[in-house]
Order: C-alpha cells, then sequence, then structure tokens
C-alpha cells in the first residue's frame, strides 16, 4: 500500500509540475488510482496567492460569524432552507440577519439576528450538509420542512438517512436456443453469503456516525442554551464531545473554503479523490490506536516525505479532505488527514485525533492513547502554535484541560 501511494504522489507531482495546464485538464484521469495531493494541492497552491491578493482585508462580525467565507455558508445554508438572506456574499447585513432571525423563530431559540450563538450556526450547517448529502434525496422534502424533518430525526435519535442506494438491475435471463433433450439436474445446493448492505455514512472503516453524533450533541447543547463553559461544566465528557463537533464543524467550513481554490475538478471528482487518499492512509489510521504518537506521527511523516511532494501541497489537500472526510462520514479520510496534517508541522490538528481515539469513532477506543494527543496539541498552543479551532476562545485551552483531568 505504501508503495503504490509513493509512486502514484510521485507519478502525480511529476505531470503536475513537467505541464500545470495538462495536469488541470487531464485531472478526472487520476480518480481513483491517485492521490488527490498533486491535483488539488498544486491547484490550491497556484491560486491561493491569487486569492489572497483579491482579499484586501478580513471583515470580523459579531454573532458568531466571524469572517466573510463563514458569512457566505451561512447565508448559502439559510437560502437552502428556504429563510432567503439573499445574495451570498459573505456580507453579514440586514437581510442575512432577517434570515437568522426567521431561522431562529422556527427552531424555538431566542430571537435576535445580532446574536447568532456558534451552536444556532452549527446546527444549522450540520442539518445543511445532512440536507445536501443525501437527505432531501431521501425525504423528497425542501425548505424548512427539509430542516424539521433533519431536527425530528435527530430528536427521535432515528439514523440521518443518506441517499438511497440505487436498486440492483435485474440481471437478464439466459434463452436457450434449444429444448434439452434430457431434463437438466436439479442444481447443487449451496450456501449463500448475503453481501451486506453499502453504508454511505459508515466510512472507510465501518462504526458508528459522527455526522448523527454531532447532530445529537448539537441539539443538547441548544438544550441547555450554549457551550458549556469552566463556570457551569457539570459533564466533562459532553463538553469534550461538545469540543469536538465544534473543531468538527472548523475543520469542514476551511477545507470547504480552501475548495474554492481548486481549479479542472468537480465536487464529486475531489470527493472520489479523498477517498482515494483515505484508502491510501487507512493503514496508518488503523496504527493510531495501536502505537504511540511519536510512532504513528514518524510513519506518516516519512510516507509525505517519500512522496516528493512539497509539504504546502500535501497540507492544503489534507485540510480538503478532512473537511470531505467528515461530510461524508469518511473517517478513514477524515482522521488520515488530520494524522498527515500533523505530520506535517500542524500540530493543532492533534486534538482531533485525541477525540477520535476518545469516542472511538474511526478507530478503536483508547482513551490512554487519547491523553498523548490532546497533551501534545495543548502544549503546542502554549508554546505559540496558531490555533485552528475557535481562535477567538482565548480560555477553549483551559477548558480542555479542565474536562480531560475529570474526565479520566
Amino acid at each position: 500500500m505504501i508503495f503504490r501511494l509513493v509512486a502514484a504522489l510521485c507519478l502525480t507531482f511529476a505531470l503536475s509540475t513537467a505541464n500545470p495546464q495538462i495536469a488541470r485538464a487531464d485531472a478526472g484521469d487520476f480518480i481513483g488510482g491517485a492521490v488527490v495531493g498533486g491535483v488539488v494541492g498544486y491547484a490550491i497552491g497556484k491560486d491561493q496567492q491569487k486569492k489572497k491578493a483579491q482579499r484586501s482585508t478580513t471583515r470580523t462580525y459579531r454573532s458568531g460569524i466571524p469572517s466573510t467565507s463563514q458569512g457566505a455558508q451561512t447565508q448559502t445554508a439559510l437560502n437552502y432552507f428556504g429563510y432567503n438572506a439573499g445574495r451570498v456574499d459573505g456580507q453579514v447585513g440586514a437581510g442575512t440577519r432577517a434570515a437568522i432571525q426567521r431561522y431562529q423563530a422556527s427552531m424555538g431559540y431566542p430571537v435576535n439576528g445580532y446574536d447568532f450563538q456558534p451552536y444556532q450556526r452549527d446546527f444549522l450547517m450540520q442539518a445543511y450538509y445532512w440536507g445536501t448529502s443525501g437527505g432531501q434525496a431521501s425525504t423528497q422534502l425542501s425548505g424548512q420542512p427539509l430542516l424539521m424533518a433533519y431536527r425530528r430525526q435527530v430528536q427521535t435519535g432515528t439514523a440521518v438517512a443518506a441517499a438511497p442506494q440505487p436498486a440492483p438491475q435485474p440481471v437478464a435471463p439466459v434463452t436457450a436456443t434449444a429444448a434439452p433433450a434430457e431434463p437438466a439436474p436439479e442444481p447443487e445446493v449451496t450456501e449463500t453469503v448475503t453481501a451486506a448492505l453499502p453504508s454511505l455514512f459508515a466510512g472507510g472503516t465501518g462504526g458508528p456516525s459522527l455526522a448523527n453524533r454531532c447532530s445529537a450533541v448539537m441539539l443538547q447543547t441548544s438544550t441547555n442554551g450554549g457551550y458549556t463553559t469552566l463556570a457551569n461544566m457539570s459533564d466533562p465528557d459532553f463538553a469534550l464531545s461538545e469540543q469536538f463537533c465544534l473543531a468538527r464543524s472548523y475543520a469542514m467550513a476551511r477545507g470547504e473554503d480552501l475548495m474554492q481554490d481548486i481549479q479542472g475538478l468537480t465536487p464529486d471528482q475531489v470527493t472520489a479523490q479523498c477517498e482515494a487518499y483515505g484508502e491510501m492512509l487507512a493503514p496508518q489510521v488503523v496504527s493510531l490506536s495501536l502505537t504511540s504518537k511519536t510512532e504513528a506521527e514518524t510513519q506518516m511523516r516519512k510516507l509525505a516525505l517519500d512522496s516528493g511532494l512539497s509539504p504546502e501541497d500535501i497540507a492544503a489537500t489534507s485540510k480538503v479532505c478532512l473537511a470531505m472526510g467528515y461530510r461524508q462520514d469518511n473517517m478513514d479520510s477524515a482522521v488520515g488527514s488530520a494524522l498527515m496534517l500533523v505530520a506535517m508541522g500542524e500540530p493543532a490538528y492533534g486534538e482531533l485525533i485525541g477525540h477520535h481515539l476518545r469516542e472511538g469513532f474511526g478507530v478503536q477506543e483508547r482513551r490512554d492513547l487519547a491523553m498523548q494527543w490532546y497533551d501534545a496539541s495543548l502544549s503546542a498552543l502554549d508554546a505559540g502554535s496558531q490555533a485552528v479551532f475557535l481562535p477567538s476562545q482565548s480560555d477553549r485551552p483551559e477548558l480542555l484541560r479542565a474536562a480531560m483531568t475529570e474526565a479520566q
């Protein structure tokens, strides 16, 4: 598996550097065989500078929408459910605030368009990801009825439905050209094994759905009136689950923002390549439950260095595939990408691995190993590493530490 990954990465890198235009035009040809790194990574790396030059400022909004990219995502979700936020431009004006108020009223939240709480936005985005990943197709609903259907499923604990699988096509019977002279012997009775039905939300490693788990957590957060804080924490396990789902949402938003910089690939092609990326990283994901943090990180770093790709391309690719993995509930892609980011020098993403090991999503539950990843990510923040999740919440590391200590 490792040799195939290395060969695929080197081939993709050679093509992208030899002739960038050809690499973009033929990007679809890599699906199913090559890792997204060279194709997506090259496109991101080339166009990121152009986009940065066009973004003269980063606007900061109150009410839980800290950037224009999150503003645009919120507007998209509001429009999707029929709240009519107007043109998607990331500018949170009167129209968007009025749409937020309509959303708050329909959900039973306090109505104030200037006070859009993070848990309110997170639930909206969770519902949007569910709807666009198959929920709308399975329910045949749209607008606010679709949002209410999602809410009912979360409240009742019903598994969030994915897009329905196409029915198997019947095999055409074989017609004989002439009647047999003698009756055909009865076929030998053999034991048959029924194949398991496919599950879009099971991810590469199977197991429970993180999307369903986070939807239930967000609903409970809504019932509690907001996220757990240091002052009111009574259930450290639930506090950690909240922070897990919150970090997941931030990772998804960051990856989808980067996807805007990808040239020459459709969303379906990106999804397919990220699935291939997850399959190639699956052995490293499995090893997380069997080896120490140091060993797992060292193995992944060697894999990345042997690929010949630049760390920037691999990191950008991993952020996109982290988002796609979470959106599709593909834990190999999500956990593998988080591990790759740590190996590429972004230790803050180790928090995600700690959460996965603590709760057993995509990996075997190992709370003892989870502590290594939590401690390392928080130590990196103490040493000046840039915060990735909720950077504006300065007391978040203290909340994580307190919850970790009490949950042991």
